[in-house]
């Protein structure tokens, strides 16, 4: 399988901040999610 960056739009950018901010909230780390998806190749 081949992956690349994900190329993401702003509701996406939003929801993965989100999901950076609950993981700080639960753990008291900062944690930064990376975006790849799956490349069609």
């Amino acid at each position: 399988m081949n992956y690349k960056i994900a190329d993401i739009n702003s509701n996406e950018f939003k929801a993965i901040k989100d999901a950076e901010n609950l993981v700080k909230k639960e753990t008291g780390k900062d944690f930064v999610l990376i975006a790849w998806e799956k490349s069609n190749n």
